[in-house]
């Protein structure tokens, strides 16, 4: 594979332009590849970038390439006067991890590029790795992934041990190959020259297990074990009551970090706000048809292939294709004056949406991936809004239950995984609101909400209880006609 990558950016070579600075500055998802960047070094030597694996606006660009013939990632640092100091941090924290034995991939070169202006280093290309956050979002059942869990938290265990932590500590920082974890991002990395104490291991460890999310506090306690075994402790009661409050304290800290982010331009949201609209994006997503989309959304619902999924008063919902992604996106309309008026000076429906998927995601609770919220104004007035998400090809929980034979586990372990989701909601004390079986769908066997329009989020236990009760009785409406099916989510109540 790594052959044919490299032969595929030689084929390319003669085609490559060479990257200013200036242009470099500018770079974003849709900055065209390949691209040639000269390196400061006596040889003339250059790197040839074919692939954009990660964009920093104005900062930080992280692309596949081939240097020397032979396949690399750079991490290209170009902001003004800071460049140098974020690539000494990076290069600092990699020497740290290499001279403690700690895996990461190989440093193949360091120095600058265009006149020193960008600061450039070079890191073996890991060919068939999946990094930790992709493998965990991707794996419907828990029990599959906790040996994996187990090494990599036997893993950040050696490293408390080394005195070594990673201040910005989440799951993509693990690349993972074959039976190898290697640890990412020198740039957060800190190094105390001494075993962690046990009260800053176990915040660490608090920060690692709240990014897990709800409904794996099973798996927490078993990998608690995992790393205690690990570093050879005896632990009291009143350490595993600290650890439980620092989780506690690691969630409601991510999410007010992330709140502000979701209203913000950050390195992985745009916003774009004038007097006649206001948007926040995903970066990901920022290509060409999509900045058209964006510019003029309502557009899209008269073009082909766009598929209409819903038209009614309060909202259309249409399914639609934007550089070669399907996305569904949701228009909640203006029923008139009186209704502009009265919903002219809240928060639109559509940045609600987009807030409260992002809050499930964070917190494990599976829902369509937000990519995008758009407000039109008129008048500094909200108007019109659209959500857009990413598209569910998945059947939803009606569909996938029409084939329910008693004796199929399959059916009875979807039903847990269901009722798990629904008592998920309620730790995060949220109900749905709706729980009709066309808003649960299911994809690589996991169930998937969507419609979080009827979402409340509630100050009490007593109302989260007395919400719970209703949304299961909402459920069970559903299988009305399905006494057999009705029976099996009985059973898990």
């Amino acid at each position: 594979m790594a052959t044919s990558c490299i032969e595929n950016m030689q084929d390319n070579l003669t085609q490559a332009q060479e990257m200013t600075w200036k242009n470099l500055a500018k770079a974003n998802l849709a900055t065209t590849v390949p691209f040639k960047l000269a390196l400061d070094t006596q040889d003339a030597s250059s790197i040839e970038c074919e692939k954009i694996l990660r964009v920093i606006p104005g900062k930080r660009l992280i692309v596949a390439a081939t240097w020397n013939d032979q396949p690399v990632v750079a991490k290209l640092f170009y902001e003004p006067w800071k460049a140098k100091r974020h690539s000494t941090r990076e290069l600092k924290g990699i020497e740290t991890l290499l001279t403690s034995g700690v895996p990461t991939p190989k440093l193949l070169f360091h120095g600058t590029a265009q006149k020193k202006r960008v600061s450039v280093l070079l890191f073996e290309h890991v060919m068939e790795a999946r990094n930790l956050y992709d493998v965990w979002q991707e794996q419907a059942d828990l029990e599959e992934l906790t040996t994996l869990m187990q090494a990599v938290t036997i893993e950040l265990a050696t490293q408390h041990v080394l005195g070594i932590v990673q201040r910005d500590l989440h799951l993509k920082n693990f690349l993972l190959k074959n039976n190898q974890i290697l640890t990412l991002d020198g740039g957060s990395i800190q190094c105390f020259h001494k075993s962690l104490a046990k009260k800053p291991s176990l915040d660490h460890l608090g920060l690692f297990f709240a990014q897990l999310g709800v409904g794996t506090e099973q798996l927490q306690q078993e990998l608690f074990q995992t790393y205690v075994r690990a570093r050879g402790w005896i632990v009291k009661s009143v350490d595993v009551r600290y650890l439980q409050t620092v989780i506690k304290k690691w969630h409601r800290r991510r999410w007010q970090r992330y709140v502000a982010k979701l209203k913000r331009s950050s390195s992985a949201f745009a916003k774009i706000a004038t007097p006649q609209k206001w948007i926040m994006y995903d970066r990901n997503y920022d290509l060409p048809e999509f900045q058209q989309f964006l510019a003029n959304p309502e557009a899209i619902f008269n073009q082909q292939p766009t598929k209409i999924l819903k038209a009614g008063r309060t909202s259309t919902v249409a399914k639609i294709t934007l550089d070669n992604k399907v996305f569904v996106v949701k228009r909640y309309n203006v029923k008139g004056v009186w209704h502009w008026l009265r919903r002219s000076l809240r928060p639109t429906r559509a940045v609600a949406s987009w807030q409260l998927a992002h809050l499930l995601r964070l917190f494990g609770i599976p829902t369509a991936k937000p990519v995008a919220c758009i407000e039109k104004r008129f008048l500094g007035l909200r108007n019109k809004s659209y959500f857009v998400m990413e598209y569910i090809s998945g059947a939803h929980l009606g569909d996938y239950f029409k084939h329910y034979q008693k004796e199929d586990t399959r059916f009875v372990t979807m039903a847990a995984r269901v009722m798990a989701l629904f008592n998920n909601l309620a730790k995060l004390r949220i109900s749905h609101g709706d729980l009709k079986m066309t808003n649960i769908l299911i994809e690589n066997e996991r169930p998937i909400l969507i419609d979080l329009d009827g979402v409340t989020e509630h100050r009490s236990v007593k109302k989260v209880q007395r919400a719970y009760k209703n949304e299961i009785k909402r459920f069970m409406q559903n299988w009305e006609d399905r006494p057999d099916v009705k029976k099996l989510f009985e059973e898990l109540i």
